[in-house]
């Protein structure tokens, strides 16, 4: 909590801090990657956010006019959207990447759900598959806020997408019920059973734990053992990263920006306001993940400039019962002329020991991206990188290079 008069200091002066409206919309963007695609894919999502947003505001006597409704769409929109980057983007693509044939079911009332052909082969591929559709939706927000912070902040329209995605993590775990022994409905027994995608993580962490197979848990046959003290404590953890993950002063500058200057005064884009020193605006941002024998919370510090964002971050990886740190640095949309602009990013992690034994290795990972306008109406996206064996949130877990390649256009 000592970090909470820190946050207080860069969020307060931010809210008060007045933004200019940059011109001009993002460009559309549609991409592929290597599975699990969450970024690119979540990108192309964010896209169509923009698109259907400012499609129906533009639209005469509807946003024209009445700019305040927005909301009206742009969550519906949002929501339905989120929902195919956690079932599709996040449980869907950590199943394509382990080739067990991910199908979908949604429901009118914003509900889905994804299964496979074939069960998990092991506990390290239940977790990664549990925990993915919080996964990717965090890579999604995170995307979007790292645009927000731009000099040219980002469309409106993204921010309600973002402000969902951001709060997936934090809202499921805290669904989440006490490990305790009972037979009620709605109980951790019963949300197992049913497929909980929180508590098949800690379940599945358990089974890793006592090297139980994964299809007992895949099948709703594990005996639960509540006499598990890690049990508890792998479910506090998680607790506590959903409080941190939701601390973010980005998501509250954010959402600060989108009602004042898109709801209130009709802006089509907004920028995320900061403290300011000189030219440089200055930002924190939280983070929370759920690795498969660990959780981790990041605490970002943002620099804006007229080039780009360069962030620097630290975190913990906890796994109840030993702790580690990892850092990283990156710059997003650094711009090299007019119509290049590069992201490059680079992390480092310890693995903690940890009884469900699945890695003890230190990791590594470095990425490198390109947007090149290469017409007045048309570009490029490619990204490369290449990490070590292991969780990343958003990454293969597998150790090798990835790719991704995109088209953008609509200036």
């Amino acid at each position: 909590m000592r970090t909470l008069p820190l946050i207080a200091l860069f969020l307060i002066p931010a809210l008060a801090q007045a933004q200019a409206e940059p011109a001009g919309p993002d460009p559309w963007f549609v991409g592929y990657e290597t599975e699990p695609a969450m970024d690119f894919g979540g990108r192309t999502l964010a896209s169509l956010q923009s698109a259907i947003g400012q499609g129906i505001g533009s639209i005469k006597d509807v946003g024209e006019r009445h700019p305040g409704v927005a909301p009206a769409w742009e969550f519906p929109i949002g929501a339905a959207l989120l929902l195919v980057q956690h079932e599709v983007g996040g449980h869907g693509g950590r199943a394509r990447e382990f080739g067990l044939g991910p199908s979908y079911e949604f429901g009118f009332d914003f509900s889905g759900a994804t299964s496979t052909d074939r069960a998990p082969r092991t506990n390290e591929e239940l977790l990664l598959l549990a925990a993915g559709g919080v996964e990717a939706d965090q890579v999604l927000a995170r995307r979007i806020f790292l645009d927000l912070l731009r000099e040219e902040g980002t469309d409106a329209a993204r921010i309600p997408l973002a402000f969902m995605a951001k709060l997936d993590l934090s809202l499921y775990v805290s669904t989440v019920p006490h490990p305790r022994p009972g037979d009620d409905e709605g109980d951790f027994a019963d949300e197992a059973a049913s497929g909980n995608d929180m508590t098949l993580y800690l379940v599945g962490r358990q089974a890793q734990r006592h090297g139980l197979p994964a299809s007992i848990v895949w099948d709703g046959t594990y005996g639960i053992d509540f006499e598990d003290p890690l049990l508890e404590d792998t479910w506090d953890d998680a607790r506590i990263t959903a409080i941190w993950n939701v601390l973010d002063p980005t998501l509250v500058a954010g959402m600060f920006a989108y009602f004042r200057d898109h709801i209130l005064h009709g802006e089509s884009r907004v920028r995320a306001p900061m403290l300011h020193v000189g030219d440089v605006g200055l930002t924190l941002g939280t983070r929370g993940a759920l690795g498969p024998q660990w959780v981790s919370r990041f605490l970002d510090l943002h620099a804006t400039t007229r080039q780009g964002v360069f962030t620097i971050y630290v975190r913990d990886l906890d796994s109840s019962i030993d702790r580690a740190y990892g850092a990283g640095a990156g710059v997003h949309g650094l711009h090299l002329g007019s119509r290049v602009a590069l992201g490059l990013s680079a992390d480092i992690w310890a693995e903690p020991e940890a009884l469900e034994r699945l890695d003890s290795s230190n990791g590594w990972n470095a990425t490198a991206e390109v947007d090149a306008r290469l017409g007045d109406r048309w570009g490029l996206s490619a990204k490369a990188g290449a990490k070590s064996d292991g969780f990343f949130p958003g990454l293969p877990q597998e150790d090798g290079v990835y790719v991704g390649l995109g088209v953008m256009g609509g200036w």
